[in-house]
């Protein structure tokens, strides 16, 4: 069992969020998942939304820190772009319940300081797009929309491999992998 409390307390929340959803949470079913007293659980989090917000910024950190792992920004576009597909391919493979996780985080409401810390954590992959527009290599397009076009397509391979328990070969995952850069990258 994990001593830290507060880390219990959100990864029995994580649980709970991809099972039930939002709705279905309650400090309650949070202080049984994590085996703790329910007023335990107001020591750390002042009420559900605390714990939503947190949790939250828990799964941006993690994902942030696993989809840049070692990128290195003076290697070319092209092998920064492989390696942060193969890293968001890892982690979406790696942590399934996740994608039900991000559906329901999704739905809370925007905060000041989750929008910080998105474009904290992601500057570096707002450079990569930057970069890659003015070299004219990327499509002239806002960075939301060529991350949407390059890893958005992972999510979904992800999600279809899981919910259909679809095996997808290697040559497949190269083949996507390449069309995850044509559709950000200029062709003349």
């Amino acid at each position: 069992m994990i001593a830290d409390k507060r880390l219990r307390i959100l990864l029995a929340a994580e649980t709970l969020v991809s099972r039930f959803g939002v709705e279905g949470l309650s400090m309650h079913r949070v202080a049984k998942q994590a085996k703790l007293a329910t007023g335990t659980i107001y020591l750390y989090f002042k009420d559900k939304d605390a714990l939503m917000s947190e949790l939250h910024e828990r799964n941006l950190r993690l994902f942030a820190e696993a989809f840049l792992a070692d990128v290195d920004p003076s290697s070319s576009l092209k092998q920064q772009h492989h390696q942060l597909w193969r890293n968001g391919f890892s982690y979406q493979q790696s942590n399934a319940n996740v994608q039900r996780l991000w559906v329901h985080l999704e739905t809370l409401p925007r905060n000041t300081r989750h929008k910080q810390l998105i474009q904290e954590l992601f500057q570096p992959l707002e450079l990569f797009f930057e970069k890659g527009v003015e070299q004219g290599c990327f499509k002239a397009l806002p960075s939301e929309m060529l991350y949407a076009l390059a890893f958005g397509s992972l999510y979904e391979i992800c999600r279809f491999s899981h919910l259909r328990d679809v095996n997808f070969s290697q040559q497949d995952m190269d083949v996507a992998l390449l069309a995850s850069w044509d559709a950000i990258t200029v062709h003349p």
